[in-house]
């Protein structure tokens, strides 16, 4: 907090703003190869126009101004503005191609990138546009600036603090591009699988490609309205559920799993995860409508899947189920997958956390004052500072929730329904009872449109973007700097899927 004190330097985050319309032009290029393969010339005109004046923009930018060294706070203030930034940049050709009200086209934009899947899209779209919002979710699922590091930023102090911001502390490799490098072959080799296995499922390869990368960055954008229920058989909700699951787990084990299978038995986040999507499945079991023991076994199962991951696939009508089974997915949204995944939610690892916190708070009472009893997962002591965060964070996602449902109940909307539709934006996953649609009232497209940056940018660093004192210290004021290694304060502000 002391850093904060010292606004950030405008001049330094410009840069590197700089570089990441680079990358989003990067990224914008591949809907301009889909129209041209698509045949829509008109639509690879416009995004054509858009990405170059993209590029301009941030080339005028990365040239003019000098190179600087990112300070910790600096790289979360870019880490925080992607996507923002990225979804108004995506939003425009989108608007134009689709002829969408300016607020929808954001409304799809900011969806796609913060991988979370509600959609106001009206039905009868082109194959374009479900090819381009899905796109859009890989992309915003891997993270543009992880794509920036890995193309763009050279090695070096900054793009430690970058990469810290945005991903952690992993440390794959001993320098950032290597641990971008095997992180963005991971993201590759679970999408090629995902396509795989879905063409085996019987799904046709325009679906499959789309799903292929929905599924993977835990999206939930489908080529269908009925997402997932239109295909027959359990074939395709099966490879869909593999899908989803592989990229909701932590993308650094993977490696580690190939030199050691076992330590898969060691992964805590893992071990949790299989445990609370057994439970879920079960309590889903209980509270599902009636229907034949196949049936409601393997509806539970698959929507237990697709909340936990965040995914927001369905083959169910979500407002047609029981208020208790809507609590059910509402808390395995808030739970969420692992840290370093595409998922969303609160995260696992995090709910270990304080319910060792719970645990040793009771612990303390019996034994002696003067004994030291740190916080321990996994063998790792958790510092005080990560706990505060945790605290923080966790308090501030169900006071976003609170607030977010009233507005949306002051609509006329029931509690139930309206904590699940908040719960789905800011968890980043997609699943909707109904409210998201093309009718539904500017305001809460509004209010959806925060809750998904929030949840994606994981809220204080959003905070902290748009606090005065990042940017300017009040007059009068003595400025304040700790930022001796610049990690320790960083940590509990990185922008973490």
């Amino acid at each position: 907090m002391y850093e904060l004190v010292s606004p950030v330097s405008p001049r330094a985050v410009l840069k590197y703003t700089g570089y990441l319309l680079l990358m989003i032009a990067g990224v914008m290029t591949v809907p301009v190869l889909a129209a041209v393969i698509l045949g829509d010339l008109s639509a690879a005109a416009i995004y054509t126009a858009s990405a170059a004046v993209t590029f301009g923009a941030g080339a005028v930018i990365v040239r003019l101004l000098p190179e600087s060294e990112l300070r910790p706070k600096e790289a979360i203030v870019v880490a925080a503005l992607v996507f923002p930034l990225s979804s108004l940049i995506n939003a425009v050709p989108l608007a134009i191609t689709n002829g969408f009200a300016p607020l929808d086209a954001i409304f799809e934009s900011v969806s796609g990138l913060t991988t979370t899947g509600l959609s106001v899209a009206p039905a009868g779209v082109s194959s374009l546009f479900l090819f381009t919002r899905s796109w859009a979710q890989w992309a915003g699922g891997i993270g543009i600036v992880v794509l920036a590091l890995l193309i763009l930023v050279r090695p070096g102090t900054s793009a430690f603090r970058l990469f810290d911001a945005n991903v952690g502390d992993t440390r794959l490799r001993p320098n950032v591009a290597g641990t971008a490098r095997i992180l963005g072959s991971v993201y590759v080799g679970i999408t090629l699988l995902a396509f795989t296995l879905l063409l085996a499922a019987g799904m046709p390869l325009f679906d499959a490609v789309c799903q292929a990368l929905t599924t993977v960055s835990t999206g939930g954008f489908s080529t269908r309205p009925e997402s997932i229920a239109v295909f027959a058989g359990s074939a395709v909700p099966a490879a869909v559920a593999v899908a989803c699951i592989l990229g909701a787990v932590n993308f650094a084990l993977y490696p580690r799993l190939f030199r050691n299978p076992r330590i898969i038995l060691a992964s805590i986040q893992l071990r949790y995860f299989v445990l609370i999507l057994a439970a879920g499945t079960v309590a889903l079991i209980l509270t599902h409508p009636a229907g034949s023991p196949a049936a409601v076994v393997s509806a539970s199962a698959f929507q237990a899947v697709s909340a936990l991951t965040t995914a927001g696939f369905s083959t169910v009508d979500i407002g047609g189920l029981p208020d208790t089974a809507k609590a059910v997915l509402t808390l395995l949204m808030w739970i969420g997958g692992g840290l370093g995944s595409t998922a969303g939610g609160i995260k696992i690892v995090r709910i270990v956390v304080l319910f060792r916190l719970i645990e040793l708070v009771f612990a303390r009472f019996f034994l002696p004052s003067e004994a030291v009893t740190p916080l321990k997962i996994g063998g790792h002591i958790i510092d005080e500072t990560r706990i505060h965060y945790l605290i923080t964070f966790v308090l501030l996602y169900f006071g976003v929730v609170v607030v977010s449902a009233f507005v949306v109940m002051l609509h006329g909307v029931p509690m139930s329904d309206a904590v699940f539709e908040v719960s789905s934006a800011l968890g980043t996953v997609g699943l909707s009872t109904g409210i998201t649609g093309a009718a539904m009232p500017e305001t809460l497209k509004i209010i959806l449109i925060l809750d998904m940056l929030l949840g994606r940018i994981e809220i204080v660093p959003f905070f902290i973007l748009f606090m005065p004192k990042t940017w300017w210290k009040r007059p009068g004021r003595t400025t304040t700097t700790v930022e001796s290694s610049g990690q320790a304060s960083t940590e509990p502000v990185r922008i973490v899927r």
